[in-house]
């Protein structure tokens, strides 16, 4: 799946302008603060529904204006097809070639991964950043796991809304049955494709990992599960469903349920060190740069096509030798959209040219495609 055009109207600094991507690798080129990003948060919002900056969509509405709107153009083997998310009166309305769409209608269906200087906190985060990684990555690549977390969500709401009842003495322990079967069961869930993802991307991110710090370095990664232990005899579910059994009495006390998937964690090793207590920086970001390949790998595999690739300004912190080893690591990716404060330092003819001025697009395109691509 390629992007071919999205058009911004009250979204962030863009008022009412269309941007046109070429097939390959594209470079958004501007100074700071100019909408290269917001050009990528708006291809992340078709891509998943969301933004990958602002949970609050009313932050994303234009200064001075009622709502925004975003509309993008696809492709995928001749077949193109049309992504319109707007907002407005506090409410998001998706459409899919014209007819009414879910947010949830939207994932997977196009495929996107972006790597910006945020994602430092994929490893120096909080437990939330890497479980939303986990979340974001494998819903793309499986609807039943999408269908499992959607189910885990509103249990969980339900549930904590249980218990801070039976906290008041509104509603009675027993209660919580129905949903701690819900939970347990969608939650294991949960758990068991997490595991698997983790074991899917584990040698991509040590070979990311060497290649793009020039050293050998012994990498895995590790799930941590909060308060149940998992491995040994017994299934997930079994394990999950003990544990709830065990924490019901503390769970009433605290009015919230405090094991399972929604509190679970993992992490990164290299040479059996947790990266994020005793890792460099240089580390640090070799490591989330890692994370990122190994996700765009293990979508091609599982769904059999490239996501487009959102690079923001990845390239700034980087030395010469990590340059060169990110850019021999992402050649093969079908379309990147890169942004950069600075022009490419060679010239290529794949390479399609999007200058971004104050939420405009002042000029774009490529010798070889400028005659090809409308």
């Amino acid at each position: 799946m390629r992007i071919r055009k999205v058009h911004l109207t009250n979204f962030r600094n863009f008022r009412d302008e269309t941007v046109e991507f070429g097939p390959r690798r594209n470079l958004l080129l501007g100074a700071n603060a100019q909408g290269k990003t917001n050009v990528l948060e708006a291809i992340h919002m078709l891509g998943v529904g969301r933004s990958h900056r602002d949970r609050r969509d009313a932050n994303l509405v234009g200064f001075g204006e009622t709502y925004y709107r975003v509309e993008g153009v696809f492709e995928h083997i001749g077949v193109r097809t049309k992504i319109e998310v707007a907002y407005g009166e506090e409410r998001k309305r998706i459409r899919i070639n014209g007819k009414e769409a879910r947010p949830s209608d939207l994932i997977g269906l196009v495929g996107v991964v972006v790597s910006s200087p945020d994602d430092i906190d994929l490893i120096k985060g909080s437990p939330g950043f890497r479980r939303q990684f986990l979340d974001i990555a494998i819903s793309q690549i499986s609807r039943e796991y999408l269908a499992s977390l959607q189910k885990y969500v509103r249990a969980l709401a339900q549930r904590n809304r249980l218990l801070k009842a039976i906290q008041m003495r509104k509603a009675q322990p027993a209660e919580t049955a129905a949903w701690d079967r819900t939970l347990v069961v969608s939650g294991a869930a949960i758990v068991d494709a997490r595991l698997r993802f983790l074991d899917d991307i584990r040698s991509e991110v040590e070979a990311n990992f060497s290649a793009i710090s020039g050293r050998k370095t012994g990498i895995d990664l590790t799930y941590d599960s909060k308060g149940y232990r998992l491995g040994g005899d017994g299934d997930t579910a079994d394990l999950l469903a003990g544990a709830v059994k065990a924490q019901r009495e503390i769970e009433i006390a605290r009015g919230y349920t405090s094991v399972g998937p929604h509190v679970d964690d993992f992490r990164l090793l290299a040479g059996e060190r947790d990266i994020r207590r005793f890792g460099s920086e240089g580390e640090q970001r070799t490591g989330v740069l890692a994370l990122r390949c190994a996700e765009v790998m293990v979508m091609k595999t599982k769904t059999g096509r490239y996501p487009i690739v959102l690079l923001d300004d990845v390239f700034a912190e980087l030395d010469d030798a990590r340059t060169k080893a990110l850019t021999a690591l992402i050649s093969d990716y079908d379309q990147i959209v890169l942004t950069s404060s600075r022009p490419a330092p060679e010239k290529a003819d794949d390479l399609w040219s999007i200058c971004i001025v104050d939420g405009r697009v002042e000029a774009g395109g490529s010798a070889r495609e400028s005659g090809k691509h409308t």
